[in-house]
């Protein structure tokens, strides 16, 4: 029995590596319909892919498979970094900005400081050298030194080459102030005219307000442009104001304006104060707050006296006054102190911006910090992400393809399967049976049976070896099962020597052709096993006897664990019957299958007459001897062996069996290669 079952194995092995038809009946079972359908495209054609992409079950298509996702996920990744980088960016020129602005209103604040000591300077010394003017020049000496201070205190000196051609004296700082001494020293009440001492003074303001112009235009795009509008044009005011101090003190030391001009200048200065002073509280309303908490609780008389000497100063602009040098001093101390109060406001303004500016430039660092992390989180999860991907992608991949392996040996698997069942059931059964539906049991009112055995397998088992005797039967069946494939027959079942064929059932034939078919096959059979010798005895030929009854018969699946497709009635038993009757070589119809093939034509039967049947009694048999054109239907075993290499025919899954050697001589190979059977060639 092992030996049976190697051979089996051996048989099923060869079976299913070969290219085996089949029928699309069968695709619930054996197939790759439980597979989605891409898969099985996959699987069953890993060529047939689109130029666009490639089968992600070979090596090339992983690997692209692999570049685009990591392509997906690495795309994210780069935006990211790319908006960090423009957010850091964009912070980083905030900064940039605000410290440009920062540093622009410490130079504004120090030029200020700087523009009111030389508006005091200029003041002082214009009212010294009037005639109505103090004798003693310490009023002048005692000034010096805070202007002095305020130079050194100013850290940028932004000349530009165009002030160097006209005034070189402002190339450097040291320049200035050498400029500055030696005027100094030229001042004296004899010498020295007033106006020469208001022009030169102005002329040098004019030079820093330009200054401060620029260093505030060039701090455009900040989001406190308007408190530095508002800074800008109180400094202006706070100017024009200190120019109209110094006119308004010459109108008083020189009893009035010597020329229109003068007026005219007075005029559009103090014009130019008052209005870019409410011009600069419009921009922001800390300058009239500040203001406020400076004049609260001072006294209101130098805001009256300022307004009373302005109307003075506007009425008598074409008559002449008596020059008082205490009206001078009045005007001079009360435009002192209101000009005074403009400069805290505006020092105050440059606090509360730098304040603003220092919480913005907080903010910035606090930003460029988060954004600078953000960028090196990236920079670091980026490749960390890739390798996550990367690995991540790889397993599932390799996941894929071992599934994808396991899935086409599960199917190669569910093909051995498949073809084991419907080698045991017909297929409509097996369909049935797979698909957990009961099978009845049918009745068939006309079909065909038959039997077969060896002659002689008794004696013959007696003087062979078990494993000889399996090898013999299943290099006999063998040969069978490669002929019965050709016609429409069922192999019922093999019970040691005997081979039960049917025909008609389960599949209905119609107008009784299950009697040709079985009777060719019988004659088929019968042409074939005439060319085979016993593999262990030299000389011993094979022989048959086949028996075949046509009649009414019942069939249905018996069992469960191993079901089978059975027959029964009294049709088998007298199949069986004529099967044990027959002789060697011979196939043994009865009368029934004899009224049917003569009713069809074509078949060659000699009456053999009047037998004992057992169990039947007296029966009229018939032996069947051939059939018309029976060499068209028959192909020689010659034909087989030339045709083996031809997947496109049932007998190449048989085919490797037969040998034609150079000597003619026809060899039948059974396992392992091994020659069973050596019989002359048949042309002989």
């Amino acid at each position: 029995m092992a030996g049976a079952e190697n051979n089996a194995e051996t048989f099923i092995n060869k079976i299913s590596r070969e290219k085996v038809k089949i029928s699309d009946s069968f695709s619930s079972f054996g197939s790759l319909s439980m597979l989605d359908q891409s898969v099985r495209k996959l699987l069953l054609h890993s060529n047939d892919v689109s130029k666009c992409r490639e089968n992600p079950l070979t090596l090339k298509g992983k690997r692209i498979q692999l570049a685009k996702i990591l392509l997906l996920v690495l795309l994210p990744i780069i935006s990211l970094a790319v908006l960090a980088v423009l957010d850091l960016k964009a912070i980083a020129q905030s900064n940039s900005v605000d410290l440009e602005i920062r540093n622009v209103i410490r130079f504004s604040r120090d030029i200020g400081v700087l523009l009111s000591r030389l508006q005091r300077e200029r003041d002082m010394t214009a009212l010294y050298v009037s005639l109505i003017g103090p004798q003693d020049i310490s009023i002048l000496t005692e000034i010096y030194p805070e202007t002095d201070n305020a130079i050194e205190e100013l850290k940028d000196w932004p000349v530009e080459t165009s002030i160097l051609n006209e005034l070189p004296f402002f190339r450097e700082k040291s320049d200035f102030k050498q400029h500055l001494v030696e005027h100094r020293k030229s001042v004296t009440r004899s010498d020295t005219a007033v106006y020469d001492e208001v022009n030169f003074y102005t002329d040098i303001l004019q030079i820093f307000i330009d200054w401060l112009y620029e260093s505030i235009g060039n701090s455009e795009g900040s989001d406190l442009w308007q408190v530095l509008v508002a800074y800008q044009l109180l400094i202006v005011s706070n100017v024009e104001t200190g120019i109209e101090r110094t006119l308004g003190s010459v109108f008083y030391t020189l009893g009035g304006f010597e020329r229109h001009e003068d007026y005219v200048w007075y005029m559009e200065k103090y014009n130019l104060g008052i209005w870019n002073y409410e011009a600069s509280k419009k921009y922001s309303s800390l300058i009239t707050e500040f203001f406020d908490n400076h004049v609260l609780g001072m006294s209101e008389n130098f805001t009256d006296t300022i307004v009373t000497m302005r109307k003075e100063i506007l009425v008598n602009e074409a008559s002449k006054i008596e020059p008082k040098f205490i009206d001078a001093k009045l005007w001079f101390d009360s435009m002192s102190v209101y000009i005074d109060i403009l400069e805290d406001v505006q020092k105050n303004m440059a606090n509360q911006i730098l304040l603003l500016l220092e919480d913005d430039l907080k903010n910035d660092t606090e930003a460029i910090a988060v954004s600078i992390l953000l960028v090196v989180v990236v920079i670091v999860m980026c490749p960390l992400t890739l390798r996550a991907i990367w690995s991540l992608t790889s397993d599932i991949q390799n996941y894929a393809l071992t599934l994808a392996a396991q899935t086409k040996a599960l199917n190669r698997e569910k093909k051995r399967s498949s073809w084991l069942l419907y080698s045991m059931l017909p297929p409509t059964v097996a369909e049935q049976l797979v698909q957990k539906r009961d099978v009845k049991a049918e009745s068939y009112n006309s079909a065909t049976v038959l039997f077969s055995d060896i002659a002689g397998f008794n004696h013959l088992c007696a003087l062979s070896t078990p494993m000889q005797v399996v090898e013999m039967l299943n290099g006999l069946y063998l040969v069978f099962d490669s002929r019965i494939e050709q016609y429409n027959v069922y192999k019922v079942e093999t019970v040691n020597e005997t081979y039960m064929l049917a025909s008609g059932l389960p599949d209905r034939m119609v107008g009784g052709e299950h009697v040709r078919e079985l009777a060719t096959v019988a004659l088929d059979l019968l042409h074939h096993v005439s060319f085979l010798e016993v593999p262990h005895r030299e000389n011993m030929k094979i022989k048959i006897r086949i028996g075949i009854h046509t009649g009414p018969v019942v069939a249905g699946v018996v069992g469960i664990k191993m079901p089978r497709y059975c027959l029964f009635g009294d049709t088998v038993n007298t199949a069986s019957r004529m099967q044990t009757s027959g002789l060697p070589g011979r196939i043994h119809i009865s009368n029934d299958t004899y009224m049917a093939l003569v009713d069809k034509g074509g078949f060659m039967v000699v009456r053999r007459g009047e037998i004992e049947i057992k169990g039947k009694g007296i029966m009229c048999t018939y032996w069947l001897t051939g059939r018309e054109n029976l060499e068209q239907i028959i192909p020689s075993i010659t034909e087989v062996s030339n045709i083996k290499n031809d997947p496109g025919l049932h007998e190449v899954r048989y085919a490797h069996m037969y040998e034609q050697t150079s000597t003619g001589r026809i060899q039948y190979r059974g396992k392992d290669d091994e020659v069973m059977v050596q019989q002359e060639d048949w042309n002989e």
